[in-house]
């Protein structure tokens, strides 16, 4: 869920974009209103943001107050912002970060401080170019598999320590089609290298088998990768093979230039190889039905499933356009694909005139995404808690009524009658801190309708700033051919948006129906949650035994 994914800016990365929104505005590419959503979430940022209040020599009250005025002029805003970013350079806000991590571990700092810095850090591990696959790899291996025992809380340092400040040298072996044959003296001013046998070092070393002679195939070097770890230099390496296979479809039409998942990777320095297979494609990182589930799913949207003509062809483009960024290894394309695909799913009757459409496609999507957002919290809690401890996790929850866990949980957390249940539970977490910290968090969030309410607030506002940001990245790719280096975790954000609305609407279009259109089911779901929202705002209103599972799980 992204609730707990690393953000994908901080304040420093928030800076860089704000003055590239800036200048996508000056050269007519996206609307000027784009520049105040970005300098929103800036101002938002920096009053939380610790590592860069450390790091920026003026306190905050001497310049918020500018930013955040809306009659400040663009070159104005563009000055201060930059002034900023000066501030809060990669190498600047990294090493801050890690010296605040250091001091809060070693001085015992609270759960919520170290969340904050922990999570910061990973956003800035990786945007200044590290693999979220590497930076997993290590940390299982420094917790769990090290050969050195932690025996005290100095161990961060060794822990830092793992991610290199530099870069390092590596070249990346790939098994390629013939098609390239032809190109392969235009392709070495890019320091590719293709020829019909593997490279000498890959002969000799441990994985021979990955040159063997008897497969019919060119074996492409890409040298002088510069990368922080091996995961990414297979990434960068391949970019530049995607590129080059561009350039030869252009002019070879018939062939397919395609390469075999696994390459070998070659650390420059140290000597050592590694077989890597193919990264993970960002939209199949999603929760997916089980087979069983699946078949019984697609027998009921087959009989049940109705639209009007008009809807059901706009529903079915959409679908078709999702499966095109299903099928697509090209990140461009399948942010492109997931963007169209939402965004032709927008009914364009229900917009004002009086607003831009991004806000009209952010108004309409936000119900869908806000609408059941607690319940898949407490839905994941529950599913964590029984596969940290089944058995402890049933006994807690067996004297509660409820029909489900995720009812039962609901109020073994939030009603004081379960308070003697809730800390026999709370007792068995032991040292496990991450899940006490979470356990505590849902304690604050359900102990009343006000604090579900913020939270909802909080989130919509999140969604906002995501689905524009979702927006600039398709402008910034289309307009000026580039790809933001966050074009990844966008991708799994505009998949997760798409498919919740795509199955809400099946949800609404089947039986028992509640709607016939498009537009009927956009209605429906903002009145359901324009509802939700107002009944829990009630005032003087409190869980109790008989309005909790109405309140939390208003569906």
């Amino acid at each position: 869920m992204d609730t707990y994914k690393a953000s994908i800016m901080h304040s420093g990365l928030l800076c860089i974009e704000a003055l590239q929104t800036i200048d996508e505005v000056d050269s007519g590419n996206i609307a000027e209103p784009n520049i105040g959503h970005v300098i929103d979430e800036l101002c938002t940022n920096l009053e939380k943001d610790t590592v860069a209040q450390s790091l920026i020599k003026l306190p905050l009250d001497s310049f918020l107050g500018t930013l955040k005025n809306k009659k400040t002029s663009t070159k104005d805003l563009k000055g201060l912002v930059e002034l900023i970013s000066f501030s809060l350079s990669a190498s600047a806000y990294r090493s801050k970060n890690e010296e605040l991590i250091a001091n809060a571990i070693k001085s015992n700092a609270g759960p919520g401080d170290l969340r904050r810095l922990a999570r910061s850090y990973i956003t800035t591990l990786t945007a200044t170019g590290f693999s979220t696959k590497y930076i997993a790899e290590e940390t299982r291996n420094f917790f769990y598999f090290g050969k050195n025992r932690i025996s005290n809380n100095n161990a961060i340092d060794d822990f830092l320590s793992i991610f290199p400040s530099k870069k390092i040298e590596y070249s990346a072996t790939f098994r390629i089609d013939k098609v390239f044959e032809h190109a392969s003296d235009s392709f070495k001013p890019l320091g590719i290298e293709i020829s019909r046998s593997a490279p000498e070092e890959i002969e000799k070393g441990p994985h021979t088998s990955f040159s063997s002679k008897g497969e019919q195939v060119l074996y492409a070097t890409i040298h002088k990768i510069n990368a922080r770890d091996v995961y990414s230099a297979r990434s960068n390496a391949e970019e530049l093979l995607k590129f080059c296979g561009t350039l030869v479809n252009l002019f070879h039409h018939k062939g397919n230039a395609c390469w075999q998942p696994e390459c070998v990777v070659h650390n420059k320095e140290t000597g050592v190889q590694r077989l890597i297979k193919n990264h993970l494609n960002p939209m199949h990182k999603c929760a997916d039905l089980i087979e069983t589930a699946a078949k019984k799913k697609l027998q009921l949207f087959m009989s049940d499933f109705s639209l009007d003509k008009g809807s059901f062809s706009k529903f079915v483009r959409s679908a078709q356009l999702h499966s095109m960024a299903l099928t697509s290894n090209s990140n461009e394309n399948q942010i492109l694909n997931l963007w169209i695909s939402l965004e032709s799913l927008i009914p364009s009757e229900t917009k004002s005139d009086k607003i831009a459409g991004i806000e009209h496609i952010a108004n309409s999507a936000i119900p869908f995404l806000n609408e059941q957002y607690i319940s898949k919290l407490l839905n994941n809690l529950v599913k964590d808690l029984l596969r940290w401890n089944k058995n402890a996790t049933i006994a807690s929850l067996r004297p509660i009524p409820g029909k489900k866990f995720v009812d039962k949980l609901a109020k073994l957390i939030s009603l004081q009658k379960y308070a003697t249940e809730r800390g026999v539970l709370e007792s068995k977490f032991r040292d496990f801190h991450l899940l006490r910290d979470r356990f505590d968090y849902f304690k604050d969030l359900l102990s009343s309708p006000k604090n579900v309410v913020t939270a909802l607030d909080a989130h919509r506002q999140r969604l906002e700033w995501q689905i524009r940001r979702i927006y600039r990245a398709r402008n910034i790719i289309v307009h000026s051919g580039k790809v933001p280096p966050y074009t990844q975790p966008l991708i799994e954000h505009t998949h997760d948006y798409l498919d919740t609305i795509l199955s809400r609407l099946v949800e609404l279009a089947s039986k028992p129906r509640s709607i016939h259109s498009v537009a009927q089911g956009f209605k429906f779901v903002e009145i359901r949650y324009n509802t939700y929202h107002k009944k829990l705002s009630a005032k003087g209103l409190a869980f109790d035994e008989n309005n909790i599972h109405d309140l939390l799980f208003y569906h």
